[in-house]
């Protein structure tokens, strides 16, 4: 097994995992809400990875960009029709 494979399974465990740990954390948050004068959420009980927000990264294109992809685009279809 490459470490490619190993990351993958991983991933896939830790998905598996994910809708048990919610469930968990869910009851954790009932009981906690119940017994508490303060407005909590679940995420103040336990917090997982997956609730981090990722930066969401600029992914638009400049004008250079696209003039660059599409001269690529022309070339490579060029060789597919020869």
């Amino acid at each position: 097994m490459t470490f490619a494979e190993v990351r993958c399974f991983l991933e896939g465990l830790n998905m598996r995992n994910r809708e048990s740990w919610e469930q968990t954390r869910l009851l954790g948050y009932i009981i906690a809400q119940a017994n508490s004068t303060k407005t909590l959420t679940p995420s103040d009980i336990i917090r997982f990875p997956w609730d981090e927000q990722k930066d969401k990264k600029d992914t638009s294109v400049s004008d250079a960009d696209m003039k660059r992809l599409r001269e690529k685009a022309k070339i490579i279809e060029s060789q597919m029709t020869e």
